[in-house]
């Protein structure tokens, strides 16, 4: 802001310019050329200015926002875990199906029995394992071949192999000591009598005395002539 020459005092009086934020000493003042003889009288007044203080902030406060569980996924997890395997803590629990007494064989006279059903009836409770064919461990067929071993009769291993064999015959008049199938042929065990056979089912019940409905029947075969 410059300040023109004036005669004799030179002064203006500053208009009051409110300005917010604005420094004074940052205010440029033209250069006023004045004769020496007036240079003792001139007086110049810094233009005087006034601000307002900014406004305090205002300070809004905001809730959290709060998004809500989705209802469908906690239906989904209470379904899924419905279906998941279920862990159990060895801490202090019982494991229901690993404690579960295994199933008891069907009492059968064995004092009737005879030549390969007598055989057969002595290894009740003889392990179920897959490929085993000795009383340490052995599965269906290699139960069967075990036994009929002891007879001095040699057999196929595997229920398929038995059946194709050609040493069995079908049946519909079994007698003990026949060739008991089950479950599509797939599983094979001893014919005791009295509707009642022998055979080593799986890991979780190993060899058992069973009535023969207790898996779905396939046939009975006898050894030929």
């Amino acid at each position: 802001m410059g300040v023109p020459a004036a005669q004799g005092n030179v002064s203006r009086e500053a208009s009051a310019v409110p300005v917010e934020g604005l420094s004074a000493e940052r205010v440029a003042v033209k250069a006023v050329s004045v004769s020496t003889e007036r240079a003792k009288d001139l007086n110049i007044e810094r233009a005087a200015f006034t601000s307002k203080p900014a406004p305090a902030p205002v300070v809004i406060a905001v809730a959290n926002e709060v998004t809500p569980r989705s209802t469908t996924s906690s239906t989904r997890s209470s379904n899924a875990d419905a279906f998941a395997p279920v862990t159990r803590s060895n801490r202090g629990t019982t494991d229901s199906t690993a404690s579960a007494p295994k199933v008891k064989s069907d009492s059968v006279n064995t004092a009737n029995l005879s030549g390969i059903a007598a055989t057969a009836a002595k290894y009740v409770g003889v392990p179920y394992v897959w490929g085993g064919s000795t009383p340490s461990g052995w599965d269906c067929s290699g139960f069967v071949k075990y036994v009929y071993a002891q007879h001095g009769i040699n057999i196929a291993r595997g229920t398929s192999a038995i059946r194709g064999s050609g040493q069995f015959v079908r049946t519909s008049s079994p007698k003990p000591g026949d060739l008991v199938f089950q479950n599509g042929g797939g599983h094979v065990g001893i014919y005791l009598g009295g509707g009642k056979m022998i055979g080593a089912q799986n890991p979780t019940v190993d060899t058992i005395l069973h009535d023969v409905t207790r898996n779905p029947l396939y046939g009975y075969y006898t050894l030929k002539g």
